[in-house]
């Protein structure tokens, strides 16, 4: 069996392939759905070509181009990082709302290997990013935002029904968008890498 792994391309093509899903992820991101007031939205599968990014080459990559995606977010949202008041509370915002946040999508790839078939793979490798996700903006919350907490609600649960509120929406929308795409026959293995997934081990060394 001779198919071509994603370590064969060259590095100008794959950083090439990563700048253009940057962009689309992007320009994704300015149709959003709904927006929270303090940082959080809902958007139309922005983050769709990070995982792809992630599933064709693998972690690094995905963790790498998932940071430079998370830096545009930031970029954009320079309103509600500015918000945040003095120096430190605005790079740890920067840090845990958009760096590690969107990074945490790039270890879809290696999720996804966990599993026989692909796109249970690849769902199970978007559910679990989005959770990391999660995870970091329910910490900035209660590290950054504590102060927005409404009286006599514990900070803990502000945080994570604020941020449950945009996060696991937007993930589902991504889902949805990943496994429908996934159903076009000429599209879902180039896209998602899915004939490279669905190899086992034994199959891979007889390749």
């Amino acid at each position: 069996m001779n198919l071509k792994q994603p370590s064969q391309m060259s590095r100008t093509a794959v950083l090439v392939e990563g700048s253009l899903m940057v962009a689309l992820g992007f320009a994704l991101s300015l149709i959003p759905f709904f927006r929270m007031p303090w940082g959080g939205s809902i958007t139309c599968f922005s983050t769709l070509p990070i995982v792809v990014m992630s599933l064709r080459h693998g972690a690094r990559w995905g963790v790498a181009e998932a940071a430079v995606y998370g830096f545009t977010q930031a970029l954009q949202g320079i309103g509600t990082v500015a918000a945040a008041g003095t120096v430190a509370a605005m790079a740890l915002c920067v840090l845990l709302d958009y760096l590690l946040a969107y990074a945490a999508i790039g270890l879809c790839s290696p999720i996804a290997r966990l599993f026989t078939k692909p796109m249970v793979g690849i769902s199970m490798g978007i559910a679990a990013t989005g959770l990391l996700r999660l995870l970091s903006s329910f910490m900035s919350g209660i590290l950054i935002w504590s102060s927005f907490a409404p009286a006599n609600t514990p900070v803990w649960v502000y945080s994570l029904t604020y941020n449950m509120g945009w996060c696991l929406p937007d993930v589902a929308i991504v889902l949805g968008a990943a496994l429908a795409l996934s159903r076009v026959p000429a599209l879902g293995g180039t896209l998602y890498g899915t004939r490279t997934l669905s190899l086992s081990p034994a199959t891979r060394k007889e390749a």
